[in-house]
Order: C-alpha cells, then structure tokens, then sequence
C-alpha cells in the first residue's frame, strides 16, 4: 500500500511539473536555444545560455523607496533617495540618487531675517519630502517597472493630487474654525484694519504719485504641496535606476525615452561656465548682469574646451588678485569669483582679455553667455495700489525716494522696458562676441521682449529662464506667438517630472523654441 502511494504521488508530481513547465514554455525554450547554441558553438556554453534565459526573465519592479536626508555640492540639506528592486527573484539597491537644493524663490537681495525663513521653510518642505517618500510614494509606486517612466509619473502625480486635495481640505477647515473662533470681535478688527489701510493707501498713492512707474505686477506665487520635492526626486531617482536596470548610461536612457530607442549617434552639450558672478547682490555698482559666461564654439571638442575654460578662469584669478590680493579670489557656492564691478563692461573686457591670452578669438573660438537676471534688477512700487494690503520690503541700501517701476541696471540708472531694449542692442553691437543673454527683462513686459528678439535674435540667443511656466504646467499651455524666445531652461526641481521635462522639450522643437 506504501509503495502504491508514492508511485501515485511521484506520477502527480509529474504531471504537476510537465504541466508547470509548459504553462512557461521551458521545453520549447530549452529545444530552441540548443538547436542555436549548437551552430553557433560559443567559447563559453553557460554564458551563452545565461544570456539567453535573461532575456526571458521578468522585468525589474520597484520593491522598496528609501529617503533620508543628504547634502550636495553646496553643502546644503537635500533628499537621498534609494530605489531598491526585485531583478530575478532577488531584491537588491538598484540606485542612490542625491537630489540638488531647490533654487530659492527668493531675490539674492532679501533681508537677512527672509533668508533665514526661507532656510527654515526649506527644511521642512525636506523632511516633509522624507516623510512622503518613506510612506505613501513607497506604497504607491511599488511593484512598478521602473524603466516605465511615463507610468511612474503618471502615478506619482495622481498621488500629489490626491494629497493636495486632503491638505487644501484641512486648511479651510482650520480656516473655518478660526473665524467662528474669533466671532464678531475679528469682524471688528477687520474693519478697522481696512479704514486705516484706505487712509493710507491714499495718503502713499499721493506721495508716491510722481514716483512709481506703470508695470505690470508679477504673477502670484504658485501654491505647492509642503513637500512636493519629493515627486521630482522619486521621478530622477526611477530614472536613473532604470538606465541601471537595462545596463546602459543615463544619458542614454533619457536619449530613449525622448526618441523611442537609442540614437546611435549623440551631440555633447555645449558648456556654459560661470567665471564671475555679479549683480544686484553683489559689491558694485552693477545689477544687470548676474553671470558673466564662456561658451566655446561648437565644434571644439569637450575636452579641449574644459582645458581653455580652465585657463580662462586662472587667467581671471590672477588679474583680481594683482590688483586686490587674496580678497579678490574668493568664490560662491558654485565656484564663480564675486568681483567688485560698477559697470558690464568690466566684466566683458575681462573675460576677452583672458580668451586672447589663450590664444584663441573672442567671438571666434569662444564666446560670451550673460545671465542678467531680469526680475532681480526690477524695482518694485513699495506703494501698494488702492485696495492692496501686500507690503514691499524696504532692502538695505535701497533708496525709497527713487523711481520704482523701473529696472536698476547700475546704482543710480533706472530704465523703463523700452530703454532697456536700446541698452542691450548697444551693448551687444559693441561686444558681438556675447552669443546669449539670459532673462534680459521680466516676462510681463512681452512687447519690449519681442522687440528685443527682433533687434538681436540673428546674432544672439535670447533665453528664457524664469520667462516660462515650470515644465509641469508649460507641458498643458498653448504657446502664443506674442511671446518667443531662443531657447529655455528647464530645471528638474519642485513639482517637475522627467516627463515634464522631455515633453516640454519635445514641444519647444515643434514650434522651433529650442
């Protein structure tokens, strides 16, 4: 009986296994490879049938997020973020991605004591960043191919909605309870509030009447989920464990997710390095330009390139420190020399002194990039229009008696929009070797803007930094032709996607805005 039992056991078993193997095709897929392995008769028959079998195994899935927090290049407080994965059965770390520091929104001449709040807000949006990563990212996004990036972000943006939801949600509530809480007393205090902010306001309005300069007010700021880093940093994180995942380099991953395959031939992007940092922060006079740039020609080789960018630099070093000692050599977080300059032309003369001592053309062989940085060399009206309450702080070493309205290109010199296309025609007539300008003015003043395009866009690229939309709402708007430029700036940082990214991209080269 014993004996009859474990026969009819080990038949089962069988038929279990034929039945199990078939189901995945084993046999079929045994016969086929053996067949080609026989005529292609390979040096190493195990590694020829590893390769083989590994085309067959499941795709990787995302079966862990893990955030904590890191600093990066600048030595600020950021996101790690680890993305771990089952890949053959086995669960390994498949990348380590360290997000960069989100750019402040903040002008860099803010008071010390906004700065310090803005360091605070930028904490808690990262532990909070910490927190959702840890929690709900992790669960949401778990299970999911991580080379499927559309899919990814489409979930983790569903995720931030329905987030933003419950949070929008809970602040009206408290909003409610506060002014049942306050009753008619609050009510009171309201209305006084308003009588002496009209008093005021009309008071201001007469002072200020001669002074402020008509402009169109900057767009509110966007109102973000406290912690919405977090979407872009698991967004960069799957991105890059996916290129690990299918054995290629990142650049690569991106150029296949942006084309649908692999190109076989790739163009390096030109370098634009920061040597001197200015602006409206720094010591001088000048505001107009934040960033002096070197940009070679196209056709030089990258590593070439990196060689005479190095020279410009230590070339530049070495004039400050002549003429100021060792003061005069110190650097920002970023690497670029912060000299004291009263006008651009300080600046631009600088820099094509060192590109001839290197013995190479200025407007030949390399070029010359300008970040003016437009928004922080306006001035605002610290007059708040009739029914505002908003105030405008009042920096240090701003003089409230002057023209407000205006952008401040040096101490002293204050120009409409329309004067400020004249301003950088001349400037780029007499230095044709500045080959791009960044930001030269506010988005608002669209007309001004064109104009600009029109008069120097066959000789410079006009780009736009803070001109456009964060990719994550740019990707839904519909481009007008009241307002072009060059080429834009995208940046991977608070609420966008890579998807964001290479579909805003994809957008901009239809309409011929690369």
């Amino acid at each position: 009986m014993a004996s009859t039992r474990e026969k009819r056991e080990l038949y089962e078993a069988k038929q279990r296994a034929v039945k199990y193997y078939n189901e995945n095709g084993v046999p079929k897929k045994i016969e086929e490879i053996m067949n080609s392995m026989f005529y292609d008769n390979p040096a190493d028959v195990y590694g020829y049938l590893s390769k083989y079998f590994e085309t067959l195994a499941k795709p990787p899935t995302v079966s862990k997020i893990t955030a904590r927090q890191a600093y990066d290049s600048k030595g600020q407080p950021t996101v790690q973020t680890e993305v771990h994965g089952t890949v053959k059965n086995e669960d390994k770390l498949l990348y380590t991605h360290v997000s960069s520091t989100t750019n402040s929104s903040l002008l860099d001449n803010v008071r010390v004591e906004e700065r310090e709040v803005d360091d605070q807000q930028r904490q808690e949006n990262i532990s909070a960043a910490i927190n959702i990563l840890n929690s709900d990212i992790n669960n949401r996004i778990h299970a999911t191919d991580p080379t499927q990036q559309d899919e990814v972000d489409r979930v983790i943006m569903k995720l931030y909605e329905e987030l933003k939801v419950i949070e929008d949600e809970r602040l009206a509530k408290e909003a409610e309870e506060m002014i049942k809480d306050d009753g008619e007393s609050s009510h009171r205090e309201d209305d006084k509030a308003s009588v002496a902010s009209g008093k005021k306001g009309k008071n201001s309005a007469k002072k200020g009447k001669s002074q402020a300069a008509v402009y169109v007010p900057d767009e509110p700021k966007e109102k973000l989920l406290c912690g919405s880093n977090a979407f872009t940093a698991i967004s960069q994180a799957t991105c890059c464990a996916a290129a690990q995942v299918k054995h290629v380099d990142i650049y690569e991953h991106v150029a296949c997710l942006r084309h649908g395959e692999i190109p076989e031939k790739f163009s390096v992007p030109l370098p634009m390095v920061t040597i001197i940092q200015s602006g409206r922060a720094a010591p001088g006079k000048l505001n107009c330009v934040k960033e002096f740039m070197v940009i070679p020609k196209h056709d030089m080789p990258l590593k070439k390139s990196m060689t005479y960018i190095q020279q410009i630099y230590n070339y530049v070093a070495k004039q400050f420190f002549a003429k100021g000692g060792t003061a005069t050599k110190l650097v920002n977080d970023i690497g670029a020399m912060c000299p004291t300059f009263d006008k651009a032309e300080q600046g631009l003369d600088l820099l094509q002194e060192a590109i001839t001592n290197c013995g190479l053309t200025a407007g030949e062989d390399f070029f010359i990039g300008l970040n003016c940085a437009g928004p922080e060399m306006f001035d605002y009206d610290p007059v708040p229009m009739a029914g505002k309450s908003d105030k405008v702080a009042n920096f240090p070493g701003q003089d409230m008696h002057k023209e407000k309205g205006k952008y401040e290109v040096m101490v002293g010199i204050a120009k409409v929009a329309d004067d400020l296309v004249e301003f950088w025609s001349d400037l780029l007539t007499r230095y044709p070797s500045i080959i791009a300008i960044i930001d030269p003015m506010r988005k608002q003043e669209e007309e001004a803007w064109m104009r600009l395009c029109d008069r120097i866009s066959d000789r410079c690229l006009v780009i736009g930094s803070r001109a456009y939309h964060r990719p994550g709402l740019l990707k839904d708007e519909e481009l007008t032709e009241n307002f072009k430029s060059s080429g834009i700036a995208f940046k991977l940082e608070q609420l966008n996607t890579v998807s964001d990214v290479l579909t805003c991209v994809k957008k901009m080269e239809g309409k011929n805005r690369k």
